[in-house]
């Protein structure tokens, strides 16, 4: 059996929407994250091209009429449920949108979109307290580093 080597990875657990069945852990701080995100987005614009023809509603769902619109939006929604797992490192898709479209919209805007318009303060908020605890530290070694050599100069 192995064993096993424990520390903290900065998971945290956020309900959606006040819901505690609907539960999501993810490292909010992972300077990854933003990074994750806009390749996400990019390749997410790039897969969109290929449904510019499609025929979709205003409210994000397809044109029940059109068989092939109906396949299109179900590839496209899978599409953005995998991504979002990509962005945030964990499975987080379906318990945020359950079996909802991510392509739904309200006032306009997609569900999806909704989410992360919801998560970025979070995560802008947790990236600069870890930053401001990084440079905490890296002033502490620094010091430390600087009064070593002050030492063996004086030696």
């Amino acid at each position: 059996m192995a064993k096993s080597i424990n520390f903290d990875e900065g998971y945290k657990e956020y309900q959606i929407n006040n819901d505690p069945d609907r539960v999501i852990r993810v490292d909010t701080a992972d300077y990854g994250l933003l990074t994750r995100f806009a390749g996400a987005e990019k390749r997410l614009n790039e897969k969109m091209k290929a449904f510019e023809n499609i025929s979709i509603k205003p409210d994000g769902s397809a044109d029940i009429d059109d068989e092939g619109a109906v396949e299109a939006l179900g590839k496209l929604e899978q599409i953005v449920k995998e991504e979002t797992n990509y962005i945030f490192n964990a499975d987080v898709a379906d318990t945020v949108f359950g079996n909802a479209s991510p392509l739904s919209t309200r006032k306009g805007v997609p569900l999806y979109e909704r989410f992360f318009n919801a998560i970025m303060p979070i995560i802008k908020a947790d990236l600069e307290a870890e930053n401001k605890e990084s440079e905490r530290r890296i002033k502490k070694y620094t010091a430390q580093a600087q009064s070593f050599k002050k030492k063996r100069k004086r030696k």
